[in-house]
């Protein structure tokens, strides 16, 4: 049997309140992308906090993202003092064989349609900030 390619990206076709469309496939990881001077009205200097995943997470991030949003904040204060999140970017399948990619997110109450990740994906080079790294079970007990 074929893998099924991913040709849009995942989207809710009705608004439900969340942020986030449920992933078609497991979700490898997600990053929160941090405006860390939010009031300077351009999206130039960025925190970036990454969270690897392992197969049995929820694959709709609305169910876990206000707690993996206040462990990153809390383990993060002194970065993130001031800082607003913006979105998260979320990996799922492989970009490779057409069954996955990396999609972004607004933090605005829209599953309904896919953002863009200002500046492009954290993956790519010449970006402007730092970040940091966890697995699922740093942030959460499994």
């Amino acid at each position: 049997m074929p893998k099924p390619t991913i040709t849009a990206p995942p989207v809710d076709a009705v608004a439900d309140g969340g942020h986030f469309a449920t992933m078609p496939k497991d979700i490898s990881h997600v990053t929160f992308y941090f405006d860390v001077t939010p009031g300077d009205l351009e999206d130039n200097e960025f925190f970036y906090a990454k969270v690897e995943t392992y197969d049995g997470v929820n694959d709709d991030l609305d169910t876990w993202y206000d707690a993996a949003l206040a462990e990153i904040l809390a383990r993060n204060s002194s970065e993130l003092q001031g800082a607003e999140v913006i979105g998260v970017a979320i990996k799922f399948g492989s970009e490779r064989s057409g069954s996955g990619g990396e999609f972004f997110y607004s933090i605005d109450g829209d599953s309904t349609n896919v953002d863009y990740p200002p500046g492009g994906y954290v993956q790519g080079r010449g970006f402007n900030g730092s970040g940091v790294e966890y697995q699922y079970g740093d942030i959460f007990t499994v």
